[in-house]
């Protein structure tokens, strides 16, 4: 400020508060006692040694009086005054620095007050309550007490630059090109006369370029120029301008600028406009993005749900109906974020989001709803033509895939319901919630078969990446079956053991094909990214309901008998009885046929192999069992 000002010394004791403030200040305190129940709301003016009533309450109750004048000395608001912080009393009865002070004699045992300042950060004075009972003022009525003062300060504040500008105005010639702000000088006709180096920073232009040209040729918006004018007249007609506008810079770049502007004489005796400018284009963008990214879904960049719960006041009027409603639900989305991860999820309903763009039209409202659900808001539409959107959407949808950097593509699938309100009687809502019911209706109904096509994709991607996986895994099952037979299983059990056979390594759609198919030893991290696919596998056969009942078995199929297998160690039987039996037919079947890294065994050798893991690898009742009956 003393940088700023140097020159101007701001006396805040001569600066008046105009009547409409002080009237506005008594209809805050009567607020404040009407929220609190206190016995009194004041405002003090500090007259060093005098504390004086600025404004009362003016409730019965109130002893005070405006005008009011005491010695500061023995005051609550004294301390508050030397202090310039918050003073709380709940009891001044039981602290005894207040038991003899003025406000015992009265009986105001409870205070509660904060410190006034003006912007230079000199005491103005107090607003405070007080109350004739022991009192605990709440977390509400302190915000209440603390906004009231904010309030009052930014009217001091207002009042302090406004006397700020008045001495702007008489000595602008010879401080302007020193001050940090904007100024600038202009005439009636919007000619510049003056700009100090601030404005040359803020627009990019030289001051040389903007001296003599309008303010329309340079710094106004086309769109923007008539307002401009209006301001210009508002201004010369005695209006003082206190406003945000949206600035041309030299560059084309669009700026913001908070103008406080007044009318002015200038030295040839004319009328013209002074404007004293600050950038806050990073403020207004800044609030921009925060007003954008509250009505915006993060993800997708769709309306959020609470965009589309205001814009539906809007919507729902006669004007615009009929009023669509189309709700859609991802089908399968816990699928792919437990099988490729919640990023992979992600870009599901970021896809899903596109087309759903792309499917409608500029007019209708799309927003993300919740996790994986959408509402789409569709005015003046009927029966006949949302049923058209919608069949578009389904189509579009239908022809899309979910690509992942593997190679792996997984269909796109999402249940769709809708509605329409025809008449201004139907509640809206009613309307919201049948299309929600006939969305999970059809999720009922579709989303098994999804699954199960994902996990038939998934099998499809196996083999076009490996043809030895696809290979290996008819193998297993003829393996299976004839080991099965051997171990004299229950016909459930034997489903069970063939099913997993031929799904046993469908968490491979993850790992990528030039590792499955690559010549050499595999590194460290290769290892450990291939290990990972039988607990994929768990997470993909686990999230449907046609293949769930085998997760547990194909999670395990690389556990040891000694503990020392993957992912959980486990031992003995506590691994599941299936898993037993793959472990032994899935390492006979790798032994036994050539595999890009390394020639087959012959079948007695292999057996040999077998035998050697009982009891460390391979259960070894099953490996007995297994070698007589391979032997044969």
């Amino acid at each position: 400020m003393n940088d700023l000002f140097k020159n101007i010394n701001i006396k805040t004791d001569e600066i008046e508060i105009p009547k409409k403030n002080v009237q506005h200040w008594q209809e805050l305190l009567d607020m404040l006692v009407e929220f609190s129940g206190a016995q009194d709301a004041l405002i003090n003016e500090y007259q060093a040694p005098y504390l004086k009533v600025k404004k009362a309450s003016s409730n019965l109750g109130n002893l005070f009086a405006e005008e009011d004048k005491f010695e500061l000395e023995g005051l609550y608001c004294a301390e508050v005054i030397e202090s310039r912080s918050n003073l709380e009393v709940r009891n001044a009865a039981e602290i005894n620095k207040w038991k003899n002070s003025i406000y015992m004699e009265n009986g105001l045992i409870a205070y509660l007050g904060y410190p006034i300042l003006w912007p230079d950060g000199e005491v103005y004075g107090t607003i405070c309550l007080h109350d004739n009972q022991k009192r605990n003022f709440d977390s509400k009525i302190k915000k209440q007490l603390e906004f009231v003062k904010d309030l009052i300060e930014n009217n001091l504040k207002n009042l302090y630059q406004s006397q700020i500008n008045y001495y702007l105005n008489q000595y602008y010639s010879k401080m302007i090109d020193i001050l940090p702000v904007g100024i600038m000088v202009i005439n009636q006709k919007g000619e510049i006369l003056k700009a100090n180096d601030a404005v040359q920073e803020m627009t990019g232009y030289n001051k040389e370029e903007l001296v003599g040209k309008t303010i329309f040729e340079t710094l106004v918006l086309e769109k923007n120029i008539d307002k401009a004018k209006r301001d210009i007249q508002k201004i010369i007609s005695g209006e003082i301008l206190t406003h945000e506008v949206m600035t041309l810079k030299k560059d084309g770049e669009i700026g913001y600028s908070c103008m406080h502007e007044k009318i002015i004489e200038l030295p040839n005796g004319e009328i013209g406009i002074i404007s004293i400018q600050s950038d806050v284009t990073d403020k207004v963008e800044s609030e921009n993005k925060i007003k954008y990214a509250s009505y915006h879904d993060s993800l997708t960049d769709l309306y959020n749900r609470s965009y589309i719960e205001k814009k539906i006041q809007k919507l729902n009027r006669e004007d615009k109906l009929p009023l669509a409603v189309i709700m859609a639900d991802l089908n399968a989305l816990k699928l792919v974020n437990d099988s490729y991860g919640h990023h992979q999820g992600d870009k599901l309903i970021i896809k899903t989001a596109e087309i759903l763009k792309n499917s409608c039209r500029e007019e209708d409202l799309i927003a993300r709803w919740g996790g994986d659900e959408f509402v789409i808001l569709l005015p003046q539409t009927n029966q006949q033509a949302v049923k058209k959107i919608v069949k578009r959407i389904d189509q579009n949808i239908a022809a899309e895939y979910l690509k992942f950097e593997n190679g792996n593509k997984l269909p796109l699938s999402a249940a769709l319901g809708y509605s329409v309100k025809n008449y201004s009687y139907q509640d809206f809502f009613d309307i919201l919630n049948e299309a929600e019911s006939k969305m999970y209706k059809n999720k009922l109904t579709e989303s098994r078969d999804v699954k199960n096509k994902i996990v038939t994709t998934l099998l499809k991607t196996l083999d076009e990446k490996s043809q030895e996986t696809a290979d290996h895994a008819k193998r297993m099952t003829a393996a299976a079956e004839k080991f099965a037979e051997a171990l004299n299983l229950s016909q459930d059990e034997v489903d069970k053991l063939l099913l997993a056979a031929e799904l046993h390594d469908i968490g491979k759609t993850v790992i990528p094909a030039s590792i499955l198919n690559k010549k050499g030893k595999l590194t460290e991290s290769e290892w450990q990214e291939v290990k990972t696919h039988s607990a994929v596998g768990h997470r993909i056969l686990n999230a449907t309901e046609e293949y769930f009942h085998i997760s547990e078995e194909v999670l395990a199929h690389h556990e040891h008998w000694d503990g020392n297998g993957y992912p959980r160690g486990l031992k003995g039987e506590d691994i599941p009885l299936i898993a037993r039996i793959i472990a032994i037919i899935d390492a006979y079947d790798v032994m036994t046929n050539d595999q890009v890294y390394k020639k087959a065994l012959k079948k007695e050798e292999a057996l040999e192999e077998i035998k050697a893991c009982a009891g460390t690898q391979f259960d070894p009742f099953l490996v007995e069992v297994f070698v007589k009956t391979f032997l044969d």
